[in-house]
């Protein structure tokens, strides 16, 4: 399976107002500097909304916040949290650091 990125299609509405999730914006950004990143892995921009059924379909109800990475658990980082036979991470600069050490390019400064 290809890694795959879930990001929040921006803008979104809320409350009565239009908005952009900083992490995801933070990881457009990523995929912007790391070009050859969309030819290795899924990225799925997705709604708002809940249920998120794409990252239901993966890794459960439990686990519907974005950003997430999700990636199979035999080459997942130390930080990933295992869910079934994937392994997710939610935090940006740890999807970050798992895109440049997984398919190269440049990752989060520390």
């Amino acid at each position: 399976m290809k890694d795959q990125l879930f990001i929040l299609a921006a803008p979104f509405a809320d409350g009565g107002f239009e908005w952009y999730c900083n992490d995801c914006a933070t990881l457009e950004g990523a995929l912007l500097v790391n070009p050859h990143w969309t030819d290795r892995i899924d990225v799925q921009r997705i709604g708002f909304a809940r249920p998120r059924q794409q990252i239901i379909d993966l890794v459960g109800s439990d686990w519907q916040g974005c950003p997430m990475l999700v990636m199979d658990k035999d080459r997942a980082p130390g930080d990933a949290i295992i869910v079934g036979e994937y392994a997710i991470l939610q935090d940006v600069r740890a999807i970050g650091r798992a895109l440049m050490s997984r398919h190269g390019g440049v990752g989060p400064h520390p």
